[in-house]
């Protein structure tokens, strides 16, 4: 089942049929025991991901009961980010390698590569009851599954979607024009969490006019590779101010700061530019606008 609204489906079963398919697979990759074990909790911490995003776009319908199923699988997403933020950082340092393909470079990357290398490796060491804890995860997951059918979407589709689109959209808008007053690594962070939601909302509402749909999701897409990597650069430079002494030579950690530094303002221009345009609307417009396609599409049915 895809990541998508269906035409003729009602918001209660089209929320619980998503959430249903988002979590088996998450306890498949979980169980497969030839998958990577990096690999399967990347894919994991996206599908929880996912799912926050389904139930942010339905929070008003779904009451109280928001809450508690959001924190659930925020807190079960961030028992995994030990080994998935080590892997991350050697992606990362890919990228970079990629970026300054200089010759005089080589060895500095190869030195971080090995560092980051060690480090990872370490983390898998230290967690020793990492595979007792995904088993564990797998049994809660069993449980969450079984509790999905129980989800209550309450009052009239258009209005629960349209105040969960104004809402994240807002917000975004709003982290993005604090930005321009005061720019700093938290707010960059806040504006790459709503534009994440914001691509999973249209995700689940591409059907409403793919076309335009897909063409917006092509930008955020683009918007979300530039926050996402400057983000992860970001976790690179506090992970080596903070333990300088694991990464040898103080000159060859000023270089490589220097060299995300670069990075880091090219995604961010690039970043700036593509939201400018992506948060042009005012949000209630902007909800309204996507409330208007919902009720035309879902109309087409009868």
């Amino acid at each position: 089942m895809s990541y998508q609204f269906e035409q003729g489906e009602s918001l209660a079963d089209g929320v619980r049929q998503i959430a249903g398919h988002q979590v088996h697979k998450a306890i498949q990759e979980l169980q497969d025991s030839e998958s990577d074990r990096h690999e399967a909790i990347h894919e994991v911490r996206k599908r929880f991901k996912k799912l926050r995003g389904l139930i942010r776009i339905v929070r008003s319908g779904l009451g109280d009961d928001y809450s508690r199923i959001n924190v659930w699988y925020r807190d079960v997403g961030r028992r995994l980010s030990r080994v998935r933020d080590a892997e991350s950082m050697l992606e990362s340092l890919a990228k970079l390698k990629q970026r300054f393909d200089d010759p005089a470079y080589v060895d500095l990357f190869a030195a971080f590569e090995r560092c980051f290398q060690e480090r990872k490796q370490q983390l898998v060491e230290e967690w020793i009851d990492l595979d007792q804890e995904l088993q564990q995860l797998c049994d809660d997951l069993q449980t969450a599954h079984r509790q999905i059918d129980e989800w209550k979407i309450k009052g009239k589709a258009d209005k629960i979607l349209k105040t969960g689109l104004q809402r994240n959209y807002r917000r975004g808008a709003e982290a993005l024009a604090e930005l321009y007053v005061q720019p700093h690594d938290e707010l960059f962070h806040e504006c790459r969490k709503r534009s994440k939601y914001l691509m999973y909302h249209l995700r689940l509402l591409k059907k409403i006019w793919e076309p335009i749909m897909a063409a917006q999701l092509e930008e955020l897409d683009q918007l979300n590779d530039y926050l996402g990597d400057d983000h992860d650069l970001a976790v690179m430079t506090t992970q080596l101010t903070s333990e300088p002494e694991r990464f040898g030579a103080t000159s060859d950690v000023d270089q490589l700061i220097t060299l995300i530094g670069q990075q880091r303002e090219e995604l961010q221009s690039a970043g700036l530019v593509l939201a400018d345009r992506i948060y042009a609307e005012q949000p209630k417009a902007f909800a309204q606008r996507l409330q208007a396609y919902w009720k035309l599409w879902q109309n087409q049915s009868s």
